[in-house]
């Protein structure tokens, strides 16, 4: 019903029945698109039905079974992750709004000299056959970008410098981020060197004054200085000030883990480093004693 009459499309765009891919709320086809110039082929992204009616109360039933489970730890605060959540999830479901989402990415990229001679790349939105439930974008080929595991270190280097510089850009330049960083939204082709980006639902803005303070906190965790790295926490809202001494500690330990790559100029070593899994350790005393939600 999205695109009309079956009559009016059909005879323009060939669409393979099973779908190849998965998308959080929906399914990714194969489908070929005739144009004046012959042929395109273009990935559709269909919405499952029923998804965006149904968040509001399957949220609220998960939200009143953890309750009554009593599994929910209070530094959890589970109102508050159910109210982004239904935020989040009813954003993701108008696909006009990631079609604006993926053109503001594909600009922004284009323009950046250091990625695109990195070879990273957004595909086109296809605009005729787009709609609020819809999104057809150009196909194009990779795998997920955790392949390049078994490329040589110097390919790996390039493609991980080139990440990091995207998620720079994104959050101290742009402003502009793309929260939703999984494997699965960065293909990777081996043949041609290039990195496409998609699926950007989830992308959004963030303001002068929030990234400016978190651009603080991450200067006060590499210069290992806790009285700057509390005093900005809690001046945006990361912490009360009212907290006991093992959340004090536990903020503080995350935190200069968190600074650790940007201490120096040199190398940084992610994988002998466990920055993730180290973060990950005062997770309990966050779930226990965190006093304002993340």
């Amino acid at each position: 019903d999205q695109w009309g009459d079956q009559d009016e499309w059909k005879d323009r765009i060939d669409i393979e029945e099973r779908p190849f891919a998965a998308a959080s709320i929906g399914q990714v086809h194969r489908a070929t698109l005739r144009t004046s110039g012959g042929q395109k082929k273009v990935a559709v992204k269909v919405q499952y039905p029923g998804v965006a009616n149904s968040i509001e109360s399957d949220l609220s039933n998960l939200s009143m079974l953890v309750k009554a489970s009593g599994l929910s730890p209070p530094g959890l605060f589970l109102d508050n992750v159910i109210r982004v959540g239904r935020e989040e999830l009813k954003v993701e479901c108008d696909y006009r709004r990631e079609a604006l989402n993926h053109h503001r990415f594909q600009q922004l990229i284009s323009s950046d000299r250091g990625l695109v001679a990195d070879r990273f790349v957004v595909p086109d939105v296809i605009e005729e056959f787009s709609t609020d439930r819809i999104l057809v974008t150009e196909y194009v080929r990779g795998g997920t970008i955790d392949k390049v595991m078994d490329l040589d270190q110097d390919e790996r280097n390039r493609i991980g410098k080139a990440i990091m510089r995207l998620t720079m850009l994104e959050l101290f330049v742009w402003r502009f981020m793309q929260t939703d960083p999984n494997w699965g939204n960065f293909l990777y082709d081996v043949r041609t060197r290039t990195t496409y980006l998609i699926d950007f639902g989830a992308a959004r803005d963030y303001d002068e004054d929030f990234v400016r303070g978190y651009l603080n906190i991450v200067k006060a965790n590499a210069d290992q200085d806790e009285r700057a790295l509390f005093e900005e926490s809690i001046r945006m809202g990361f912490l009360t000030g009212e907290e006991n001494s093992m959340m004090l500690e536990a903020h503080k330990m995350s935190g200069y883990c968190l600074g650790e790559p940007f201490q120096s100029y040199e190398p940084y070593n992610f994988k002998t480093s466990r920055i993730t899994a180290r973060i990950s350790e005062h997770g309990a005393v966050f779930l226990k004693h965190r006093l304002t939600p993340p």
